[in-house]
């Protein structure tokens, strides 16, 4: 994850434009006035699922949360950066030689990792080999679709079939075990690490694929089976299904967190697609880091056994210690202010029949699922409810050990209010003096427990946890056709003037801002007639975009050398392409705002998005045209494939 990425996934675009630009939420999207022109009609669309924006109107220009924040605050890239990361909480520094090959080590993991789930997909959905998993998933009730969605895999009983494979691609046996995909035996022997099971392809929150989990089809041990710890792979650190859980979570405002990949993915299936899973373990700080982004309430619907039980104790304590706070003046009775953190955050406890999960929940009574979370208990009422079936208070020894159960659970309470009312209805239960209640819970929670009087004082901001810094650069198809485009470009930039006279190339097309703010750079140094001498590209570009060109240098000198009428030819290739998707994200956009406008009954509206469509769609058959003429240089067998 490159710098920018981080920043990028620690900011919400739709809070940080709202401090701009006043939003409402339209389906899908946030719409509001553009700020870059006069207009009447909202025409700016903030679309928080691509963490994009644009203007339909007058501007017909979009962006990122930087170029937002370039063109609004008039800064250049460096400065955005610089003023992103100090609101993000992250830290800018140089990267040094180990750092860079830090960096170059975790995009290698990755690709590795890409390679390998597209493997063992392939064998589940289109080899012999892959039916065993094939009878399995069927018989759990996954769907075909649902398979390719979460790309779903098998491996082999065999013991070498990924290790010749990744071989056959250029993989060296180090760098597979370095991914986890090998083991290696005492004696020296390299075997692969998944064998006879179901595979599971876990993704970070950008969508690529850092390790894998293993079912196994009999009763063999163990059960499941992940990658072990990796430079890429952190147990503790990852959400399975969080990358195509995020937009849910964001329009719903809640996560649900389970156990399980199939407590995931059948849920998914069904349309319930809120849902990240711990992979086993308790919450984490890590975890935390994720979710509070993008959501204030989190729903812990774990196992109802002694095991589920502590795990969710577990997890409500890391909750409330990572979640964000807030400082609120609370009034003390002598008429003075007293300042109070309080969580700013919901969390809530769903309780699980006895006997189901939830994906045989979802699949068996979908409505009984959907009540269960919207009844979903906060934390002190969970527990209480649940002491309350379990203990009985009648005796002394009943009333203790109701009290060491559930003080515990209000002296980590935020609020002195609700602490203060759950103490008075255990004392009711108990039916004890409140006032020992209190003594207890002062020794339990310290100074905290116990409201106390005193001058007012300002709120202090707590300690935030420190921010590793982040050095892979994404390896999306997306970014790697940018990135291919601007290595040949940086290699021959004598070629831009056709692209941009003859093809229309624009930054915009350009959906990472360092590749845009490199592009447009290698644009104005065209524009002011200077010529590029390759040994000196990195000198031309700000020190902030120093290592990214260095980086997209490097992978220009490691691949193969071709006749500049192939570069040319592979050039025009890219370019036409990245302008098709750029046209094509933005008329799936168009057609969600259309919708909206229909719903709404605006008929101007959809007239103006009409023709907008049309505008589009016209623009896109024109590059469909170029791209098809330059696939017919000749050559079309031997130019570069994505």
């Amino acid at each position: 994850m490159s710098v920018v990425e981080e920043i990028k996934q620690r900011l919400d675009i739709v809070e940080v434009i709202g401090e701009y630009v006043p939003l409402q939420k339209a389906g899908r999207h946030f719409k509001g006035l553009c700020p870059f022109h006069t207009e009447k009609t909202p025409s700016f669309i903030v679309f928080p699922e691509s963490q994009s924006w644009h203007c339909f109107g007058a501007c017909s220009t979009g962006g990122d949360l930087f170029t937002f924040i370039m063109r609004r605050e008039n800064m250049d890239f460096a400065e955005a950066l610089r003023f992103l990361a100090q609101r993000a909480g992250v830290q800018l520094t140089p990267l040094d030689e180990a750092e860079r090959e830090q960096r170059d080590e975790l995009d290698r993991l990755r690709e590795i990792n890409r390679i390998a789930a597209e493997f063992y997909h392939h064998i589940l959905m289109r080899s012999p080999q892959g039916e065993p998993g094939l009878c399995y998933l069927e018989r759990r009730g996954v769907a075909r679709q649902t398979m390719a969605t979460f790309q779903l895999g098998y491996a082999p009983s065999e013991w070498h079939t990924l290790d010749h494979y990744l071989r056959q691609q250029g993989v060296s046996q180090e760098d597979a075990l370095k991914a986890g995909l090998l083991s290696e035996s005492e004696q020296g022997t390299v075997y692969d690490r998944f064998r006879g099971r179901v595979l599971f392809p876990i993704r970070d929150p950008q969508g690529r694929v850092i390790g894998f989990g293993g079912r196994v089809l009999d009763d063999s041990l163990p059960k499941y089976l992940n990658t072990p710890q990796t430079p890429l792979f952190d147990k503790g650190s990852v959400l399975y299904g969080i990358d195509l859980a995020r937009e849910a979570i964001r329009e719903s405002g809640t996560a649900v967190i389970v156990e399980g990949y199939m407590d995931v993915i059948i849920p998914y299936q069904c349309g319930v697609r809120n849902l990240v899973a711990c992979m086993g373990t308790a919450l984490t700080e890590a975890h935390m880091d994720m979710l509070k982004r993008i959501t204030k309430t989190l729903v812990l619907a774990l196992d109802p056994d002694a095991a589920g039980m502590a795990a969710v104790e577990k997890g409500v304590a890391t909750a409330q210690e990572g979640l964000e706070r807030r400082v609120v003046p609370v009034p003390t009775p002598q008429g003075l202010i007293r300042y109070e953190e309080r969580l700013n955050a919901e969390i809530r406890i769903l309780t699980l029949p006895e006997g189901l999960d939830p994906d045989e929940l979802v699949l068996q009574d979908r409505e009984r699922w959907d009540r269960l979370v919207a009844e979903a208990l906060p934390v002190a009422d969970h527990f209480f409810e649940r002491a309350r079936r379990e203990i009985d208070v009648s005796t002394a020894k009943g009333k203790r050990e109701a009290a060491e159960r559930l003080l515990p659970i209000l002296a980590a309470m935020t609020s002195a209010v609700e602490r203060s009312h759950h103490l008075q209805r255990l004392a009711g239960w108990l039916r004890v003096d409140e006032r020992s209640l209190w003594e207890e819970l002062r020794r339990l929670g310290g100074s905290r427990a116990k409201p106390s009087s005193g001058e007012a004082r300002p709120p202090t901001a707590s300690g935030g946890q420190a921010v590793g810094r982040a050095l892979a650069s994404s390896a999306d198809p997306g970014r790697r056709l940018e990135e291919h485009l601007l290595s040949l470009l940086l290699g021959q930039p004598a070629l831009l003037r056709e692209l941009v006279d003859d093809y229309g190339l624009r930054g915009e097309v350009f959906g990472h801002v360092e590749n845009r703010q490199i592009f447009e750079q290698l644009l104005r140094h065209l524009e002011s007639q200077k010529e590029l001498d390759i040994t000196e590209v990195p000198r031309a570009f700000d020190s902030e975009l120093r290592a990214h060109v260095e980086s997209l240098l490097h992978g220009l000198e490691a691949g193969p050398s071709l006749p500049p009428d192939l570069v040319r030819e592979d050039i025009i290739k890219c370019a036409t392409r990245l302008q098709k998707q750029y046209l094509g994200r933005l008329l799936r956009e168009l057609r969600y705002l259309q919708q909206s406008a229909q719903e709404e009954g605006s008929a101007e509206r959809v007239r103006e998005l009409n023709e907008t469509i049309e505008r589009l769609r016209r623009d896109y058959r024109e590059i469909d045209r170029r791209f098809y003429a330059a696939t017919l240089l000749g050559r079309t067998k031997r130019g570069f494939q994505y």
